[in-house]
């Protein structure tokens, strides 16, 4: 397996230079996103908001599915999401799923913000790897954010 740190990077590279091609495209909108309730101090009870660009890598059998959420981007000051969903399959289940980005909830004042200015991030991860045609025991999921520093950590969760 790689380090956590270089799949860490690897995401964020990869939002960098595909931020430029959704503009360009015009990827259509969609309501793909999931929200849970996250019972942990420190924890937001959300994942990403429920819009995003979707995309599809690969035409027959197997494809990625990916949605890059941009909302931090574009409602300034308001609550938003800078992160990206993946799913890869071979034309059935998804055998390895992705969820990784930067939730913001907004700020209320200047002062406030200036004060505490990780406080409205979080850092939302989710992992999961599944082989669906050797049963339900071969499986890997992890929700340990592989992140620590000041930023809280966002419930996010597979369905």
């Amino acid at each position: 397996m790689f380090p956590r740190s270089a799949v860490v990077a690897v995401v964020c590279c990869f939002l960098l230079l595909t931020m430029p091609l959704t503009a360009a495209v015009g990827a259509q909108e969609t309501t793909t996103g999931s929200s849970t309730t996250g019972t942990d101090s420190g924890t937001v009870d959300r994942c990403f908001v429920d819009d995003g660009y979707e995309f599809t890598i690969g035409t027959q059998g197997p494809e990625i599915r990916m949605v890059i959420h941009l909302s931090l981007l574009t409602n300034l000051g308001g609550p938003g999401a800078l992160g990206v969903e993946l799913s890869g399959s071979t034309g059935g289940p998804p055998i390895i799923e992705l969820k990784t980005g930067v939730i913001f909830d907004g700020f209320e004042s200047l002062s406030g913000f200036l004060n505490d200015p990780f406080g409205p991030f979080s850092i939302a991860y989710d992992y999961q790897f599944e082989l669906p045609m050797f049963g339900s025991d071969v499986s890997y999921d992890d929700t340990e954010t592989p992140i620590d520093g000041p930023v809280g950590n966002a419930s996010c969760e597979f369905a």
